[in-house]
């Protein structure tokens, strides 16, 4: 747990055990409801801390968060202090019930980091895939799924969309099929294939992912569809909607990139000023 997760605990404990012991009776809150508001009572309390607010001074109005925290449970600070009252009566339990709200603390800053994570990772990476990101299809527009992108960064290379299939889509074994390409100094062509990702025909967008290591840098191109099928006619009916197309390798930056196309064109100006 982080020090701000720290900070919080120590100063609900702090609040907590400055409630007045002789309250007893029925809570308004169960157990369960307590401990949720325990936890977005600590919430409140990092979010003051990391947001520096000053502790002294008419600019310090604590209770505008805290108040809000008691109107979404419906109770007043006096039953909110009657509910510790109750609950800390009894010691084992209540150390039961605040191991739940440290480990639900934990979780949440587990899933911030990871999402954090995530999306400074999306915000700094280069999609190589450069058409459009979303298609329905039938539409307007030609079903171009395929991809062939020009390859020479090692790393892993990820294949992902989100994909939805209507009822009326007559596609055999829908798929979406990724390989690495290469042709020899002899002509033949060789590839390396991801697994096959199967689609399901259920009327809702599910999300896709492919990912494989470059095998070497003799092949020079990444190829695929996004909806693969294996009919055997040529016209057939195709219903279905695909987003949030993403073709990536963590390794290749923005920075990475515009320094590959400062060279190519530094390359061709060489080449230029030669002949």
């Amino acid at each position: 747990m982080n020090k701000i997760f720290y900070f919080c605990i120590c100063i609900g404990f702090t609040f907590l055990i400055s409630c007045n012991d002789n309250n007893k009776y029925q809570p308004k809150l169960d157990e369960q409801q307590f401990t949720n508001m325990l936890i977005d009572i600590h919430i409140v309390d990092g979010s003051l801390s990391t947001k520096n607010i000053y502790r002294t001074g008419k600019n310090y109005r604590p209770s505008y968060y805290y108040n809000s925290i008691y109107k979404k449970y419906k109770l007043t600070r006096s039953q909110f202090d009657s509910c510790v009252t109750y609950y800390s009566n009894d010691t084992k339990n209540f150390t039961l019930l605040y191991d739940q709200v440290i480990d639900s603390l934990n979780r949440l800053e587990t899933k911030y980091r990871i999402q954090v994570k995530k999306d400074r990772m999306e915000r700094d990476t280069v999609n190589l895939w450069t058409k459009k990101t979303r298609w329905r299809i039938p539409s307007k527009d030609k079903n171009t799924l395929d991809f062939t992108i020009p390859i020479s960064q090692k790393g892993l290379y990820t294949v992902s969309a989100s994909i939805k299939i209507f009822k009326d889509d007559q596609t055999d074994n829908p798929k979406i099929e990724a390989y690495f390409w290469k042709k020899d100094s002899l002509g033949e062509e060789h590839k390396v294939s991801f697994m096959p990702l199967p689609i399901t025909k259920d009327m809702k967008f599910n999300k896709y992912e492919a990912q494989m290591e470059y095998p070497d840098s003799s092949y020079t191109e990444l190829r695929g569809n996004f909806f693969a099928g294996e009919n055997d006619l040529e016209e057939f009916t195709q219903h279905f909607e695909v987003k949030d197309i993403l073709i990536f390798n963590p390794q290749i930056r923005p920075d990475s990139v515009l320094l590959e196309e400062e060279l190519r064109v530094k390359s061709l100006e060489e080449i230029k000023r030669l002949r």
